[in-house]
């Protein structure tokens, strides 16, 4: 009885074996990268443009006293003096956004040892600006009110579909164009595409970043001439062709 237990035993295990045999093959046809004969794996890039429909802007309240609660409350008091000349040029409150708020204590550093001097509270605020023509407009206007530094404006566009849709294509076509390249070095021919796939979408902004302001004469005085420039968006992908 027990030299028949183990040669079911015996003839299991080798079923099992065989099943497996037969599912390697399967799995090594299934697997990323594998593919009948040569190849040629190309990446290739696209650009586009698009014109800027909006705005960014982030401005920042800048108040340093010797006592902390004096340069709080005037740095509120400049804050919301900003806020509200921000709206009344026609910015709705929803598109006006406290960015950052700091209170830094300030040291006089002497002889290896530091002497608490005062305190410096920064208030940031980030306004979203829909009509690109009013970018120099506000600018002056929150300069006026008390905001004393201008961290970036940079200008966006809404909705990048149309503009990645575009780069999408360009990439592909030139990633064609570079496999027919190396196929034709080869001597070879440019077979079927096997596979694609998008490698990533990137959008460059233009801005103008880090100004600081003191008034609004470090603007130019009266309204900022402001120009949006264009957007690029790149997109890349990899493309494999079979090669003949």
């Amino acid at each position: 009885m027990l030299k028949r237990k183990i040669h079911k035993s015996g003839l299991f295990s080798l079923i099992v074996l065989l099943v497996m045999a037969l599912a390697v093959p399967v799995m090594a046809a299934d697997a990323p990268g594998q593919y009948n004969g040569p190849v040629v794996v190309v990446t290739a890039t696209g650009t586009a443009t698009a014109v800027p429909d909006q705005a960014r802007i982030s401005l920042g309240v800048v108040t340093t006293y010797k006592d902390l609660a004096q340069a709080q409350d005037e740095n509120n008091q400049k804050t919301e003096r900003v806020i509200a000349a921000v709206q009344s040029m026609g910015i709705d409150k929803n598109r006006i956004q406290t960015s950052n708020f700091n209170i830094y204590p300030q040291y006089d550093y002497k002889n290896g040892s530091s002497t608490l001097t005062g305190y410096q509270v920064r208030n940031e605020i980030t306004v979203v600006v829909k009509d690109i023509s009013k970018v120099g407009v506000i600018l002056d206007g929150a300069v006026q009110a008390g905001a004393n530094s201008v961290n970036f404006v940079s200008f966006e566009k809404s909705n990048l579909d149309g503009a990645e849709n575009e780069a999408l294509v360009k990439a592909i076509s030139r990633g064609r164009d570079k496999a027919q390249i190396i196929a034709a070095a080869a001597q070879m021919s440019l077979g079927g595409l096997v596979s694609i796939s998008e490698d990533h979408n990137t959008a460059f902004y233009p801005n103008v970043a880090n100004i600081a302001l003191d008034s609004a004469k470090g603007l130019g005085e009266g309204s900022v001439p402001i120009n949006p420039g264009e957007l690029k968006v790149t997109a890349s992908v990899t493309m494999v062709y079979q090669l003949k």
